[in-house]
């Protein structure tokens, strides 16, 4: 075990001082809601469903909502007033990542607060998870959260800060929400016990609703201390067209919806006082029917656009023209493998030469860095396949170079490469990781060839981590013991070994046929 060290706490001074909102917010209310991400304020305030959380809570008469971070040292404390994240009567997570399960247990371990919820008294914050992660597999939070609300929070807050009103003690509002949809009570609820238990649903924004004022999230609190400085972003539509196979978010977020294209380009208008860079993000963001027009008219009113990954079939001259003339330089894709068997198998049936025009007209356009995403670790994958992507990689790195030579401006290609982590409710959640022998051996292969390649950049996740990120998403109750360790200070490396009659059985072998998490409904 690492002995914690005494340091001093957070000084969020300058990270307020860097703030610009957009609206005026409530320092003080006569209810309050500990809202905190379980990560570094610069990843916690990327998230837009976090800043849109905190917003919804300030649209409730009497509520205000504090952020809490994993910043620094010693009693979590607010950025907006310093209050100790235990003077509050609940805690709301949000949760996007596994691997952050362990940030939060050690906020609250920071504030003294019981990690296990068994052990909390009537006096300690009730302890609420939201984010993809609470939908996704809750299982192996169980032990440790009170609440898991399941769904987006224009839904679920209503219900939750209701209840936090109105009802006298803690007992009293996790039986009310334990009734309520939408939300998962570990303590009400256990479906591992219970076959005849009904499915809980998860409450997604519905077309419908994306099509009525007031549910298109955006930015809240513009900074430059985040992944995105400065960019102020909107979202453009839920869902995916495309099935892949290993992606939980086109299964989990429901088919795809896409927010009216007026109230983008009215959310132009809110972002004017604070900034003149504008980050359009969705799952699919290039599959907007307007986007083009939308792109036009940001460039148009002075703004510098930029968009998260766009599909491959979505590039276009129409939409890359915009792009460029409001200042962006990089586009990424996610060709997922460098062969047309593997991209096919997987649902994503895109060949190497359909790719191959769009990245000729992404540099012909200008653009200087092209970012793609890569997956090793995929079922049938062999090491033709991994040479596949360096093939690949090749062919977009000349095609780069014969654009330059108009432009005199050579570029990067980027790789960035992730394991397949086979997620809960996707067509692969029975697969197995594939085997550590053989993700070394791909993963070395693909970086002594990238090697090779000048301009042609690479990052890959460790073995040890997709080991360790598969178990939490697929992993039951049993699986609090080894994250408590690693929240008290154990390396995951030791946890692995320590562990491992638990884990291997959850991440090298396939699942069985009753999966545990088949009790949440996604909707």
């Amino acid at each position: 075990m690492r002995r914690r060290r005494r340091t001093k706490n957070h000084d969020w001074a300058p990270y307020r001082d860097a703030e610009r909102p957009v609206r005026e917010f409530a320092r003080h209310g006569a209810r309050r809601l500990a809202l905190a991400y379980a990560n570094v304020y610069a990843v916690g305030m990327s998230s837009l469903g976090f800043q849109r959380t905190y917003e919804l809570v300030h649209d409730h008469p009497e509520w205000v909502a504090e952020r809490f971070f994993s910043d620094g040292a010693g009693m979590p404390r607010s950025v907006e007033t310093g209050a100790a994240l235990s003077d509050f009567a609940c805690v709301a997570f949000s949760v996007s990542f596994e691997e952050d399960y362990v940030e939060l247990l050690r906020l609250l371990d920071r504030a003294a607060i019981p990690l296990r919820r068994e052990a909390r008294e009537p006096w300690h914050p009730l302890v609420v998870m939201g984010g993809s992660c609470a939908a996704i597999n809750p299982l192996p939070m169980a032990g440790f959260v009170d609440v898991f609300a399941l769904g987006a929070a224009e839904n679920l807050l209503p219900a939750l800060l209701g209840a936090l009103a109105e009802e006298e003690d803690k007992t009293a509002v996790l039986e009310r929400l334990a009734a309520a949809p939408g939300f998962f009570v570990p303590a009400h609820h256990r479906p591992e016990d219970d076959d005849a238990l009904p499915k809980l649903k998860k409450l997604e924004l519905s077309a419908e609703q994306l099509r009525q004022p007031g549910h298109l999230p955006s930015s809240c609190i513009v900074t430059p201390r985040t992944e995105f400085a400065d960019k102020y972003l909107i979202e453009m539509s839920r869902g995916c067209p495309e099935k892949c196979k290993y992606c939980w978010a086109t299964f989990g977020m429901g088919s795809f919806r896409y927010h009216p294209t007026d109230y983008i380009l009215a959310s132009l208008e809110r972002a004017r006082a604070v900034t003149d860079q504008v980050g359009f993000v969705a799952t699919a963001v290039g599959d907007h029917p307007q986007i083009a027009r939308i792109l036009r008219q940001a460039c148009a009113r002075g703004f510098r656009s930029s968009v998260s990954s766009i599909r491959i079939p979505a590039v276009r001259e129409e939409t890359l023209e915009p792009l460029y003339a409001s200042g962006a330089r990089s586009i990424t894709l996610a060709p997922e493998t460098g062969s047309d068997r593997l991209r096919f198998l997987m649902n994503k049936p895109i060949p190497n030469e359909l790719l191959l025009d769009k990245v000729r007209l992404i540099f012909r356009q200008g653009f200087t860095q092209l970012k793609l995403y890569f997956i090793l670790g995929l079922p049938e994958e062999t090491p033709e396949d991994v040479h596949a992507i360096l093939e690949l990689a090749a062919r977009c790195r000349q095609l780069m170079l014969e654009e330059a030579r108009k432009s005199g401006v050579v570029g990067n290609v980027h790789l960035g490469t992730n394991l397949l982590i086979p997620k809960p409710y996707t067509p692969w959640q029975r697969q197995p990781l594939d085997d550590e022998r053989s993700l070394k051996a791909k993963l070395s292969l693909l970086k002594r060839g990238v090697a090779q390649l000048p301009n042609v950049t690479l990052s890959t996740m460790s073995v040890r981590q997709a080991v360790w990120q598969t178990y939490l998403s697929r992993a039951g109750r049993d699986a609090a013991d080894a994250l408590e360790r690693v929240a008290r200070g154990q390396h995951v490396a030791s946890i692995l070994r320590d562990f491992a009659d638990r884990i291997h059985p959850e991440v090298f072998k396939p699942q069985p046929r009753r999966l545990r998490w088949h009790f949440m409904r996604m909707g």
